[in-house]
């Protein structure tokens, strides 16, 4: 018993379990057949057969001893096949020795094969000699074949099983070592999953929550079960529909790194994450799930507003020593224009020069005291188009005292985007503004409207003298301008506003072609 291994027990019993199955109904086919054929012989062994294959059953079901069950069920089928052909030796009960031999390598075991081998070769040699009218054509040396056979065949099985058995263990070993490596890295998977300071939330392509850690059930605020019940909880309305093209192009096969945008907590609370999303996929490739990374960055926004105060104080830094190179020289006119009025009476030439001059550092300390005021933005969702077409209201009388004509072309409607109004106006009037001092009298300016890849995109066009390209670079630096009396304030303070709404002004310009300002705000709600 100790020879054999916890494995190759299972299976015995298995097959202790299949052949006194297959003995029972070996058993009844034969007592059919000798009830029709010669009941004598029947009636002698249906008792017989029940006593042994009987024991055989209990030995079997009870599971107690399966090795020893495994021989006796061989021995069983022997002894009944031996005493059916004591008391009917015809050629075709013969037969049967060799049906008992193949069901012991049923259990493929190389010592139950020979065993069987050995007994196969006993009762074939008893009844050769004991009954030699049954096999009188057939010679006594013949014998010694018939022996050879049962042994090369028994062999063969031996050597079969054994080589079979040796296949099966180390199936079962690589399996083995194949499911413990799995077991190793899921839990190896799970204690990163669990343990990372990330929220991690596993959904199905229909939105079926599949997996989710600690630290997002913490972050959020709702159990697992609330997730699996009502999925999407996370994402308020405002955000379901960029949230579903985000998941089309996951499911389309890409992945998305570093998405910034707003969920909700259980308790009604916004806050700003960064999402990476990827595709999980199943072995033919196919898309089976999607795993979204999500991390808190309320800290890194308010770290990165604090950076921008600080930039901000750091560029008002260099302003100040602008503004006072700015406002010198304008000084420098004034006190000689004071000096000339102690001496003689000014005329209305110079008294007009002073006013020009005094309204220039007016002009100069607006826009400083302007940049330098931190404004808190109030941010709401916002129809961009609306906002473009009340600040035109604004600024084509404006343009119309220049003789220059504004053109307004709405290629996309229902724009709807997150700011602050005040602020994007003071953009839009800045850029229009710019755009009518660089044009000539009885020129034009377009003004259009449309989307571009996610985001709401105002194009300011005008047919000024344009921009070589080394000027482009230095747009929004303070104090560069192409103007005789600007400063480059209000354009520094434009790129500003619209950094702070994540959005991005491009310039587009050639010398004597005109300027194209183009504003790019991320789209709030998109309509297909």
């Amino acid at each position: 018993m100790n020879e054999y291994r916890s494995e190759q027990i299972d299976v015995i019993k298995g097959r202790n379990h299949l052949l006194y199955k297959v003995l029972w109904g070996f058993f009844i086919v034969d007592l059919l057949i000798d009830f029709w054929v010669d009941p004598e012989i029947a009636l002698f062994m249906l008792p017989l057969g029940a006593v042994v294959f009987g024991i055989v059953t209990y030995l079997a079901i009870s599971n107690r001893h399966p090795v020893f069950t495994m021989y006796f069920t061989v021995s069983s089928f022997y002894f009944f096949l031996f005493c059916l052909l004591w008391v009917q030796p015809i050629m075709v009960n013969y037969l049967y020795i060799w049906f008992c031999f193949i069901l012991s390598t049923i259990y493929h075991q190389y010592r139950v094969i020979v065993y069987a081998g050995v007994l196969s070769i006993a009762m074939s040699s008893y009844f050769f000699l004991a009954d030699r009218e049954l096999f009188a054509n057939v010679e006594d040396f013949d014998l010694i074949f018939i022996i050879l056979f049962f042994v090369f065949v028994t062999l063969f099985f031996s050597l079969s099983s054994q080589f079979t058995e040796t296949l099966r263990l180390n199936s079962e070993k690589r399996e083995k070592q194949t499911a413990s490596k799995l077991t190793e890295t899921r839990e190896y998977f799970h204690s990163i999953i669990s343990q990372t300071a990330d929220a991690i939330l596993v959904q199905s392509k229909n939105g079926d929550v599949m997996t989710v850690n600690r630290a997002f059930l913490e972050l959020y605020g709702w159990n697992e079960e609330e997730m699996r019940n009502i999925p999407f909880q996370h994402i308020p309305a405002t955000q379901k529909t960029v949230f579903n093209e985000v998941l089309s192009k996951i499911v389309n096969g890409e992945a998305v790194s570093g998405y910034e945008m707003v969920n909700q907590k259980k308790s009604g609370e916004l806050f700003p994450v960064s999402v990476t999303f990827s595709p999980i996929r199943n072995v033919d490739g196919s898309i089976r799930a999607i795993a979204g990374i999500y991390r808190d960055i309320t800290e890194a926004k308010r770290t990165e507003e604090l950076i921008i105060q600080s930039e901000k104080l750091s560029v008002i830094g260099q302003l100040a020593a602008g503004v006072a190179h700015e406002i010198r020289n304008p000084l420098a006119i004034l006190s000689g224009f004071v000096q000339f009025m102690r001496e003689e009476k000014i005329s209305e030439e110079y008294t007009g020069i002073m006013l020009t001059e005094i309204n220039r550092m007016n002009q100069i300390l607006e826009e400083y005291m302007q940049l330098a005021k931190a404004k808190p933005f109030t941010t709401s969702e916002l129809d961009l188009t609306a906002l473009v077409k009340e600040t035109l209201v604004l600024m084509e009388a404006f343009a119309s005292l220049s003789n220059i004509s504004i053109h307004y072309t709405m290629q996309a409607d229902n724009c709807m985007i997150k700011g602050d109004a005040n602020s994007l106006k003071q953009v839009l009037i800045n850029l229009i503004k710019n755009a009518v001092e660089a044009s000539e009298q009885g020129s034009k300016i377009e003004v259009i409207v449309k989307r571009t890849n996610g985001y709401a995109t105002i194009e300011v066009k005008d047919e000024g003298q344009g921009l070589a390209h080394e000027d482009l670079k230095r747009l929004g630096e303070p104090f560069f301008t192409k103007k005789e009396t600007g400063t480059g304030l209000g354009l520094m303070v434009s790129f500003k506003i619209i950094e702070l709404h994540q959005g991005e002004i491009t310039v587009t310009s050639e010398p004597n072609t005109g300027t194209i300002f183009s504003v790019m705000l991320p789209e709030l709600n998109k309509n297909k």
